[in-house]
């Protein structure tokens, strides 16, 4: 029988690992201070990230498209990002107020004539520049050119609150660190194992989906949504546990020999 993502979940944590999901990327530092193959993380990420939102009584959600118009009787422009419940397959949307019109005239059109079908402009006193930025992703080098770099939002899973229907507020990448999970899963580690978040290697931090080792990062607390009911929740101060070694998966290991691996050495 196929290890359900819970089961993987609580076997990571309780191996000592560093399990985190931070700026909606999922961080793993194995205790072993090696990377984790990538064709394993690429596979598990997302269902690790959704069982750790469940958890923690928020509702991750991918990225989908967008789509640009002039919405309400004023027909101000906006951008309408659609995205998709990786719990139940909900669907849900977030919208933005941008520019939909040139702010001047050149050769490819007069000032106040539409902007190409997708196109939208900002500055960076719009909502939708400080949704950007908490991504981390890069930032376009005109603020016009934003519909180039939209594709990059699927790399991340993200969480808001629906409190009207199927329409998001405060939509932002998921965070949840390693102690509140190891707190919801209920895996106690030996107090001699824990370590302060500055002591951890800074090669042993893996992130999704660059596939490249990052120097370590301090994960952001939970954010929860209204609408999944009470959980435990909030900002939590990060207790980082404590690594053993755990030897280094030789190159022709499958992905599941190396998590026997990981049995073994326990």
């Amino acid at each position: 029988m196929a290890e359900s993502a819970r089961e993987l979940l609580q076997r990571l944590l309780a191996r000592g690992d560093g399990v985190a999901v931070d700026g909606g990327r999922l961080t793993l530092a194995p205790a072993s201070g090696h990377p984790v193959p990538a064709e394993w993380l690429s596979e598990h990420e997302r269902p690790l990230i959704t069982e750790a939102a469940r958890l923690a009584g928020v509702e991750p959600l991918e990225y989908v498209s967008y789509s640009v118009g002039n919405y309400g009787p004023s027909k101000r422009g906006g951008v309408s990002l659609q995205f998709r419940s990786l719990a139940d397959g909900s669907e849900r949307y977030s919208v933005f107020n941008v520019e939909t019109r040139r702010n001047r005239t050149t050769k490819h059109g007069k000032k106040g004539s539409p902007l190409p079908a997708g196109q939208f402009r900002i500055t960076t006193r719009f909502k939708f520049y400080g949704f950007w930025l908490s991504t981390g992703l890069p930032v376009p080098r005109r603020l016009s050119a934003f519909h180039d770099y939209m594709g990059k939002l699927a790399g991340l899973v993200f969480t808001g609150t629906a409190a009207d229907g199927e329409r998001l507020s405060d939509v932002r990448p998921l965070s949840l660190c390693n102690a509140d999970l190891l707190e919801l899963m209920g895996v106690n580690l030996p107090d001699n194992s824990r370590t302060s978040a500055g002591q951890l290697p800074d090669n042993s931090r893996t992130k999704l989906p660059d596939k490249e080792i990052q120097q370590t990062q301090q994960p952001r607390g939970i954010q929860p949504i209204q609408t999944t009911g009470e959980k435990k929740h909030g900002n939590t101060v990060i207790r980082e546990r404590g690594y053993k070694g755990t030897p280094i998966p030789p190159q022709e290991q499958t992905n599941e020999e190396w998590l026997a691996c990981y049995e073994r050495a326990g």
